[in-house]
């Protein structure tokens, strides 16, 4: 598999991310054009997509921190999933990054979160209790539930709370 970055709206690789992008998430769980176009200007985000002999897989975007690395969002395309592509993206993102790797997910409420978290788990992530709220991306919508997931061990409170207010700050540019 190869890795390109994407970095503008005009990167070649766009609009097919940009398709798979709008079909993985909800779209209260979507950045705006205004925010992508935020997300870019920012030094600390990265947008990775993963290519096999020129076809399009998936993508990995995220943000790095002085001690940790934030999976903001990360798919694969509908008609390539249970191929291993997944796995092999992800467990390939995390031994080659010596920080901590987290994410989120949904809490666990059907057989699709539970499989969702099942991948994960497999992956080497493990569930953090923290009761955590996702900022809204747009407005009129609210703050969703989700569950903190770290690569290879759980992490403290103190490093929850940094990521708590990195979210909120850098990545969702709310202002202190």
């Amino acid at each position: 598999m190869e890795k390109v970055m994407i970095n503008h709206e005009k990167h070649f690789l766009y609009p097919v991310w940009s398709e798979l992008y709008a079909t993985a998430f909800p779209v209260f769980e979507q950045r705006t054009g205004e925010q992508q176009e935020y997300a870019f200007s920012c030094s600390q985000y990265r947008l990775t997509a993963y290519t096999d002999n020129g076809q399009f897989i998936g993508f990995i975007a995220y943000w790095t921190f002085d001690t940790y690395i934030y999976i903001e969002h990360f798919a694969v395309d509908t008609v390539l999933r249970g191929k291993g592509y997944g796995s092999r993206i992800l467990n390939d993102f995390v031994v080659g990054n010596p920080k901590t790797v987290l994410l989120e997910i949904d809490p666990v409420v059907d057989e699709v979160s539970a499989a969702r978290l099942k991948f994960y788990r497999r992956c080497g992530f493990y569930e953090n209790e923290f009761p955590h709220i996702h900022p809204p991306y747009r407005i009129g919508c609210s703050g969703h539930s989700l569950v903190v997931l770290s690569g290879g061990r759980k992490i403290s409170g103190e490093e929850y709370d940094r990521f708590a207010e990195d979210l909120k700050v850098q990545v969702m540019g709310i202002p202190k």
